[in-house]
């Protein structure tokens, strides 16, 4: 009688077995895989964001697949006085070769990552211009939560909610 005693994350298993044939043991690693398949719990997906969302201060944000990830675009706003939509450019970026670029159109959310119930990435104010990490919650199906964090001496983070249009 042989013993393999196998690792896994919920602690150790003990299997015995009494052959030494190649069926035996395929036999018993086909076992503890079907056991193990159904002691895994599946990881929560992260969920479905896409959509337009209207931010606090007015503005629209299609949230859409940019490859296998979403992203944020920034499709309405309503411009600085003496200003259009088309003609507001990206003056307050903290980045001066960016400044000339228009807001119409610019990724606001991107590099978003699956985490847990929630999306990781980066968020970016063109009122303020600046870019910070977010995280992005679905609080319900008509809200969005969107948690920017900048670090500067130590995270200085703010949190706006969403609202889903149509």
């Amino acid at each position: 009688m042989a013993h393999v005693l196998i690792a896994t994350r919920w602690g150790f298993v003990l299997i015995r077995y009494i052959s030494r044939s190649p069926l035996s043991k395929r036999s018993v690693f086909l076992c503890f895989l079907a056991a193990l398949m159904g002691l895994t719990v599946p990881a929560a997906a992260a969920p479905d964001i896409a959509g337009e969302w209207k931010t606090p201060a007015g503005a629209t944000i299609q949230v859409a697949p940019c490859g296998k990830t979403p992203c944020g675009t920034l499709v309405r706003f309503p411009p600085p006085p003496g200003k259009t939509m088309e003609t507001t450019l990206d003056e307050n970026n903290r980045d001066s070769s960016k400044r000339g670029r228009k807001v119409l159109g610019l990724k606001v959310l991107w590099r978003l990552q699956p985490d847990g119930n929630a999306w990781s990435g980066r968020v970016y104010d063109p009122r303020r211009g600046i870019s910070a990490n977010a995280k992005v919650r679905l609080k319900s199906p008509a809200q969005l939560e969107i948690k920017g964090c900048v670090r500067v001496v130590f995270n200085v983070c703010e949190t706006e909610i969403w609202t889903r249009l149509k």
